[in-house]
């Protein structure tokens, strides 16, 4: 009788700490949702990358976005890509300035900073 109680206190003691540790993980999930989705309340954002041809400026430029935010800015060429922050003016709108050295395609995709962060726009690429 003693070891059916034994181990039934075990088995209580487990339980315990498995729905503590489910709690937390829960908690935390939630908030996780919630700072993800911070930036994706619109569903207006858009953007597009633009050039007159190369060795000429090239522009990538979005709307749509959170007011006064930073974004990242994931940008694509036909030598490799790389990553810079965009950063929203009081309309939500930003523009990003760079040159158009190589023939090809120039493309360029906007992600929420921070956390979680998670693409909230494909822009319209140009070909060159």
């Amino acid at each position: 009788m003693y070891t059916l109680l034994s181990r039934l206190g075990r088995l209580f003691v487990v339980i315990t700490v498995l729905m503590a540790v489910a709690a937390i993980i829960g908690f935390t999930s939630i908030s996780g949702i919630l700072v993800a989705s911070h930036h994706n309340a619109s569903s207006g954002m858009s953007c597009t990358v633009a050039s007159a041809g190369v060795g000429q400026a090239l522009s990538v430029s979005g709307r749509g976005f959170a007011a006064n935010s930073q974004y990242l800015l994931f940008l694509s060429n036909p030598a490799g890509s790389g990553e810079t922050t965009a950063n929203t003016d009081a309309n939500g709108a930003f523009t990003y300035s760079s040159s158009a050295s190589w023939k090809g395609t120039y493309s360029a995709s906007v992600w929420s900073a921070g956390n979680g962060s998670k693409q909230v726009a494909a822009c319209t690429p140009v070909t060159l």
